[in-house]
């Protein structure tokens, strides 16, 4: 095993693996060794760093041209809404035209007129609503809606000045991402919960997020979504569900809700994949509640 330099400690956090080499604080066998782990082609960091997308937008804003800037979920994820995992792309922002290779392993996205970023570490951000933009402009309807929902949430775009922005852009995208800002509603409280309203939205019935039912004055249960006018609630039970002791208060909530004369529609992660039954479940759970 090659013999690890007395220098590796001095190193930075994140560092491009030629630049240790010219410095003389690695070898190039070292790099290959476990004196530092890979974060990107060409950039490393010290032994026990964890994993993250921030890691890997740090690492590639090393190999970045100067004005490139992070976008969509990965500036979504710096500014603390967690929207892209470690092995996520990262997603950056290049001014429309540019002839500079970009390293392997990153989605660009090109702007005719490229706005000024916010410094960050090692590179810098794109503001919020050309990030928002990018958020929405090429995922599909449900998806990009969910991504809206959770940025407006976190208070990082504001519906209202979103819709103004883009009442003045006409880059590639611009119509999807005016449907998705039409449809965004930041009561949802997770990713899933929204692609869920927007299916039932898409398909003709009318829901409300976070509906607080009560019965004889006591508040029985906070259901993810309301069908409009009807006793019919639909709930995402994510993986947490199954665990006992959630399970217990789940069964009790159910029994809450139907005394309450409420039907309720269970939907998983996988049946959430298959939106068109999904949508015949609710029905049917309205037509119930109708008779």
């Amino acid at each position: 095993m090659p013999h690890r330099s007395h220098l590796v400690d001095d190193l930075p956090r994140i560092f491009r693996g030629s630049d240790a080499v010219a410095h003389g604080a690695l070898t190039r066998a070292q790099l290959r060794g476990p004196a530092v782990q890979r974060v990107v082609r060409g950039v490393y960091t010290r032994p026990g760093v964890r994993s993250t997308h921030l890691l890997r937008c740090e690492a590639t804003g090393l190999l970045l041209p100067p004005d490139a800037l992070l976008t969509g979920r990965s500036a979504a994820t710096v500014r603390g809404v967690d929207l892209a995992r470690w092995e996520d792309p990262v997603e950056v922002l290049v001014q429309e035209g540019t002839s500079r290779e970009l390293p392997r392993g990153v989605v660009v996205r090109r702007a005719t007129r490229m706005p000024a970023g916010d410094p960050w570490s090692t590179t810098a951000l794109a503001p919020p609503l050309r990030m928002a933009f990018d958020l929405a402009s090429r995922a599909q309807l449900p998806v990009a809606v969910s991504y809206l929902d959770a940025v407006v949430r976190a208070g990082l775009v504001d519906r209202a000045a979103l819709g103004r922005w883009l009442d003045d852009v006409h880059d590639p995208g611009v119509r999807a991402a005016r449907r998705a800002a039409e449809l965004c509603d930041p009561r949802a409280e997770s990713l899933p919960e929204s692609v869920l309203r927007v299916a039932c939205v898409l398909a003709g019935i009318r829901v409300v997020p976070q509906v607080v039912v009560r019965d004889r004055g006591r508040v029985v249960a906070r259901v993810d979504l309301a069908v409009e006018g009807i006793r019919v609630a639909v709930e995402y039970d994510g993986g947490w569900h199954a665990l006992r002791e959630q399970l217990e208060v789940d069964r009790q909530r159910m029994r809450d809700l139907g005394e309450a004369g409420w039907e309720v529609v269970h939907v998983t992660a996988s049946m959430l994949a298959r939106p068109d039954e999904v949508v015949a479940a609710i029905r049917g759970a309205v037509q119930r509640a109708s008779r």
